[in-house]
């Protein structure tokens, strides 16, 4: 098999979300996640097409060779910057490093060929640890999140330090009153843990392009009324500073043995 220039590390090491079967309850299995590693790629923007001949080459690759222990997902910022998720199960996997770590669960010994042309595209990359808050997120049934529905926008919540237990209880207010309402649009909430600022919450939304995602936003604003505009405020009380990105999950690029990512509420 012709391999062509490729980062195979940040393709396994990235913020990935798996469910441990396609055929469970998604919120179930999200409530099992641990740590999600991030890798955050800085692709230099000539380089993008040799970049994604690389993901794609990969994704070949692993399913040629059924590399069946792990899966990842990859996302697109707008700054030209590839976002990879993996799960972590415990702190001690990487108690070796994060580049042992990755070999071990390859242990192919085509790895360090393809390792050698890892930084061809890049400028620059970094890895962080978040973790998944199952209990403020908000999914509603049957919005899924993979299938038709791949635009996406992140926003990182800087909040004031020490202020976690005030911030968790509003954030479990903001998923009280969307479960009232039944709204209909969701999200996900990820909490900053090791390599971030602290403390953080990451929101990430979900639409069918741009355009359905303001149409999602300003439906929802509208739904919550006073209640969100008061709860809003109450949020800003905390807010230090706010980091906005939007771009889309690449599913092309993405080896995820065929999980799902839909949730029911």
């Amino acid at each position: 098999m012709k391999i062509l220039k490729l980062n195979y590390f940040s393709i396994i090491s990235g913020l990935l979300l798996i469910l441990s079967s396609a055929c469970v309850d998604a919120q179930q299995a999200d409530s099992n996640w641990e740590f999600i590693l991030v890798r955050e790629d800085n692709v230099k923007p000539y380089a993008v097409s040799d970049y994604e001949v690389g993901l794609a080459d990969m994704k070949f690759f692993l399913e040629e060779n059924k590399i069946d222990n792990f899966s990842y997902f990859t996302h697109l910022r707008d700054d030209y910057t590839f976002m990879h998720f993996t799960e972590i199960n415990s702190l001690g996997d990487l108690e070796h490093g994060v580049f042992d770590h990755v070999k071990r669960k390859i242990n192919n010994q085509e790895f360090d060929l393809i390792w050698n042309n890892v930084t061809e595209s890049l400028y620059s990359y970094k890895y962080y640890l978040i973790k998944y808050s199952h209990e403020l997120s908000y999914i509603p049934e049957m919005d899924d999140w993979q299938n038709g529905r791949q635009y996406r926008k992140w926003s990182y919540y800087y909040f004031k330090p020490g202020s976690e237990k005030e911030v968790e209880t509003i954030l479990a207010s903001w998923r009280q009153l969307y479960n009232k309402l039944e709204v209909k649009n969701g999200y996900r909430i990820f909490a900053g843990s090791i390599g971030t600022a602290q403390p953080l919450y990451i929101f990430s939304l979900w639409a069918e392009g741009p355009k359905e995602l303001i149409i999602d936003l300003e439906d929802n604003m509208a739904l919550l009324g006073d209640e969100g505009v008061a709860l809003w405020a109450k949020t800003f009380e905390y807010v230090e500073r706010i980091e906005t990105y939007e771009g889309w999950y690449l599913p092309q690029y993405s080896y995820t043995l065929d999980q799902k990512l839909a949730d029911p509420k």
